[in-house]
């Protein structure tokens, strides 16, 4: 094997009902999705704008695992995307002490 560590974790389905609330424009409007009050409540309009709110949930934090890798100057390689449950994190380096540094600071992200 020409690595000597490979590492992978599977982060937790981000809710987007008790994420925190998008930061609001200038202009003092969010760019969230429809809420409760919108006129279309259908049963297949509230799943698609809670899919859309998750998917932007889970993209947002990607962007920061990735721009925090890139900060800390992470010596390995990196592998971030959304899965069927969560989000998957794909860490291969040559120390373990890196990988479980980045992987524990991820995981910080996730609980905070």
């Amino acid at each position: 094997m020409w690595r000597n560590f490979t590492h992978c974790g599977v982060l937790p389905e981000v809710d987007p009902l008790t994420s925190p609330p998008a930061p609001r424009d200038a202009a003092g409007a969010t760019a969230e999705p429809a809420t409760a009050a919108d006129p279309d409540m259908s049963a297949e309009a509230v799943r698609a704008r809670i899919e859309a709110a998750r998917i932007k949930a889970e993209n947002e934090l990607i962007d920061h695992i990735r721009s925090h890798a890139d900060a800390i100057g992470f010596p390995g390689e990196l592998g971030v995307s959304r899965a069927v449950n969560g989000i998957c994190l794909r860490v291969l380096t040559t120390r373990g002490d890196d990988a479980f540094d980045l992987i524990k600071d991820v995981s910080d992200f996730v609980d905070a």
